[in-house]
């Protein structure tokens, strides 16, 4: 193949496979794109063009982002994946030199007045990649730095570390080391030509460099993402800095996301029961006594509800918020919902939660009923408040440590709560290690509960909150 024929394969392959790498990138920041969206991206990208950003950015948003959150995504990742393309196209449009330098046709004259003299040095810089550096052959440019990239593999990156290591390694398969060696010989003889030299250099480095970010962005970043990710998802609670609050936070819609998409569209198992003699019977009669459409007894089934009671004390505060808001964020798919806080007293705060944002509510709850910690009060004023409303389906679930400053607990209390619903769970933030340590009663706590879990981190509050979403929709 000719350098024609590949400069025109490349001007046809180039936008799609770029386009590729893009849906690549946006797979990496999470949003789920099937390969019949890839295609439709395609079509859509073939009819809008390349030239005019804007339209191609708002028609690829139609056919890549489906809702709010993703289409925030997407505006930040075409953003960063397209800028760095942007800034280079606008740079060779405008062919302009900084103040004070020559242009690049002064410094390619000036490399070929000094090459006159120095046949040998000539042929070493007589490639055809150094000749489309100094004709500024940009898509001459374009293949032999994607060969290069082929050559290492820098689809291999994946930490920003290997960065420099790629560069290198493109840089030498492309045989900058020609360039390298004439700007040492150039150097001290012809000052002119070493500038003209170094440009070129230059030149070739910002591609390099160029083309070794946009895999890192599409194939490490991501990865990179998702480490931090995965580290946060198994850091305790009370241990992550202000600094991963918001992360954390997005973290959690992630998950809840990954929660909904699991269980919101489980369809309910069609159970036929008992066949309904006499109904069965009535509807035959209009067919000579034969039972074309059987009639089956049917039996209500009571909608589950989950109570939940949180313990927004110092101590385990942090993991209380984090347990309201996963609960909170799952509204759609989860069954009536009612939470208590308490430290000493308890309190239903439903509507608080329900009426204000869930970060002013949280708040307002922990200045409320926030104190040292009394189990013996709180399941008091818990029966109070809603034992009579437990019943066979419903869920209690609670989060709190178990320490009771060596007083009474009233577990007893804890045992009727255990006798009248589905099912109790206790989440401990504690590590297993600390239970009935000091003033701890988890070893009579567990005695009453279906599940008493470790739970510190978002990964095992998932974990939690998906059995139990299985166990609902069984």
């Amino acid at each position: 193949m000719t350098m024609t024929q590949q400069v025109n394969e490349a001007s046809r392959e180039a936008p799609t496979e770029r386009l590729l790498s893009f849906i690549e990138f946006l797979r990496g920041r999470d949003i789920m794109i099937s390969p019949a969206d890839s295609l439709v991206a395609m079509e859509v990208a073939g009819l809008v063009g390349y030239s005019d950003r804007t339209l191609l950015k708002n028609g690829l948003a139609s056919a890549l982002a489906k809702s709010k959150f993703e289409i925030e995504i997407f505006d930040e990742a075409f953003e960063q994946y397209f800028a760095s393309k942007q800034n280079t196209k606008d740079q060779e449009e405008s062919g302009q030199s900084q103040e004070g330098q020559a242009s690049p046709e002064q410094l390619a004259e000036q490399l070929e007045h000094a090459l006159e003299a120095q046949p040998e040095l000539a042929s070493k810089l007589s490639s055809d990649l150094v000749n489309a550096l100094k004709s500024g052959d940009q898509a001459a440019i374009a293949i032999a730095v994607e060969t290069a990239a082929q050559q290492v593999d820098v689809s291999a990156i994946k930490l920003l570390t290997q960065r420099g290591q790629f560069i290198r390694k493109m840089l030498d398969a492309l045989g900058e080391q020609a360039l390298r060696d004439a700007a040492v010989e150039l150097e001290t003889t012809e000052p002119a030509a070493f500038e003209a030299v170094q440009a070129l250099r230059e030149q070739l480095r910002n591609r390099v460099k160029d083309r070794v970010d946009r895999a890192y962005m599409v194939h490490a970043s991501g990865d990179a993402e998702d480490m931090l990710d995965e580290a946060l998802s198994n850091m305790s609670l009370g241990n992550v800095d202000q600094h991963h609050r918001d992360r954390l936070k997005r973290l959690l819609e992630k998950m809840t996301r990954k929660l909904a998409a699991r269980h919101g569209r489980i369809r309910k198992r069609v159970k036929r029961g008992q066949l309904a003699v006499p109904a069965t019977l009535r509807k035959a009669m209009a067919t000579d006594g034969v039972p074309f459409q059987p009639q089956w007894k049917k039996n209500l089934r009571r909608k589950p509800q989950i109570l939940i009671l949180c313990d927004v004390s110092g101590s385990v505060a942090a993991y209380a918020k984090f347990l309201l808001l996963f609960i909170y964020s799952l509204q759609d798919i989860l069954p009536r919902t009612r939470s208590f806080a308490f430290s000493s007293n308890l309190g239903e705060v439903t509507e608080t939660l329900r009426s204000l944002p869930v970060e002013t509510a949280i708040e307002r709850v922990n200045l409320k009923y926030g104190g040292a910690t009394d189990y013996a009060r709180a399941f008091d004023d818990f029966a109070t408040l809603a034992m009579a409303d437990i019943n066979r389906v419903t869920t209690v679930i609670i989060l709190g440590d178990a320490r009771n400053n060596n007083t009474d607990p009233r577990l007893d209390l804890l045992a009727e709560i255990r006798s009248r619903c589905k099912q109790l769970i206790w989440l401990n933030p504690e590590n297993q290690r600390s239970w009935s340590t000091g003033d701890s009663e988890m070893r009579g706590v567990s005695k009453h509960c279906d599940v008493a879990a470790e739970c510190s981190t978002l990964k095992q509050l998932e974990r939690v909150i998906d059995n139990l979403l299985v166990e609902l929709n069984n």
